[in-house]
């Protein structure tokens, strides 16, 4: 364990004050070790490094829809969606963000969640 703090002290300085974004799938905020899974992102802002969380939900949007006895049209993201399929899916993401929101309140981090993203091309 301390050899491997002592590891990371290296690269500490090296991203100070940047940002990292962290994804996960659906499936982690299920799993038993989601938990651990935000203390290291209360590590990585105790660090000084910022943090963006995108994850996903299709796991839970299967479910939902299945406990819904729901057909959902399009359950990957890949193509079109219709209304029914879009309510179990504003649903599901609403109940994962809440989730994610309430475990890094839990550690001891502020959240906010954000329903816009703003993208720049770079290097292309």
């Amino acid at each position: 364990m301390i050899q491997d703090l002592r590891g990371i002290l290296h690269y500490v300085p090296q991203f100070r004050g940047k940002i990292f974004v962290v994804t996960f799938d659906g499936a982690a905020v299920a799993d038993p070790n989601f938990a651990n899974l935000l203390l290291d992102v209360a590590v990585l802002h105790n660090l000084g490094i910022r943090v963006v969380i995108v994850h996903g939900a299709g796991q839970q949007i299967r479910k939902l829809a299945e406990k819904r006895k729901a057909a959902l049209s399009n359950d990957d993201g890949s193509g079109p969606t219709d209304a029914a399929t879009m309510e179990i899916a504003i649903d599901a993401v609403g109940r994962i963000t809440t989730s994610v929101m309430q475990g890094l309140t839990a550690v001891g981090l502020r959240s906010a969640q954000l329903n816009a993203l703003i993208a720049h091309r770079a290097g292309f």
